[in-house]
Formats: structure tokens, C-alpha cells, sequence
């Protein structure tokens, strides 16, 4: 495995640990979140909807959160599929230098009609 392969697989276990944690809260977050009974807030005009931001009761930003962690997910485990699926193909390393033969001459290499400005 290449070093820049493992980097990724890497990271791919780091999100994919940190999706899970938020995952977590988000969902512990939903059921605190949950409107309560007495009627406190409409939850559609812009004055209940400031005093909700205000205590931090954000249930619908809570649920965008967990839909994007899901996909998140989602999108790890299907790329983990993915990549498991294809055969790693040997690729020759191409040399990052060109050599090139530079010859050394004595005198003028081009002459005054070949010169150009």
C-alpha cells in the first residue's frame, strides 16, 4: 500500500469515527429538543424562532446536522466499497528528471542570420 493510500484510509477512519460522535449528539440532541407540551412557541414566526436560537433549541438545524452526518457516512462507506472493489494496479514510477546530453562547443553556436531577437 502506497503511503498516500494509507493517508487516505487514514483519514477515511478518522471522519468516519467523528461522524459517529456527532452522530451521537445530534440524536441526543433530537430528543432534548423535542417541543414540549405547554404550547411555549409556534416555531414558524421570526419572534419564536429568535427566543428558540436564544435557549438553543434548534431541532430543525439539529436534523439538517444528522441528515448531512448520515450522508457523510454514507458516502465514506460507499467510497471504502468502492476502492475494496478495484484491484490496485502496479504503475511503473516514471522518473521526475528528464536527462538530457548537452554538448559543449567552442566558439559561436548560431550563426548571425539564425540569431533571433
Amino acid at each position: 500500500m502506497r503511503e498516500h493510500d494509507r493517508l487516505l484510509e487514514e483519514l477515511r477512519l478518522l471522519l468516519d469515527a467523528l461522524a459517529g460522535k456527532a452522530e451521537e449528539y445530534l440524536r441526543g440532541c433530537a430528543r432534548e429538543g423535542q417541543p414540549d407540551e405547554s404550547g411555549a412557541g409556534c416555531g414558524w414566526c421570526p419572534l419564536c424562532a429568535a427566543m428558540d436560537l436564544a435557549r438553543g433549541q434548534r431541532p430543525e438545524l439539529n436534523d439538517q446536522l444528522l441528515g448531512i452526518v448520515q450522508q457523510l457516512r454514507q458516502a465514506l462507506a460507499d467510497h471504502a466499497e468502492h476502492s475494496a472493489d478495484e484491484p490496485e494496479e502496479a504503475q511503473p514510477e516514471e522518473p521526475k528528471v528528464q536527462r538530457i546530453q548537452v554538448q559543449r562547443v567552442a566558439g559561436p553556436v548560431l550563426a548571425e542570420r539564425d540569431a533571433v531577437c
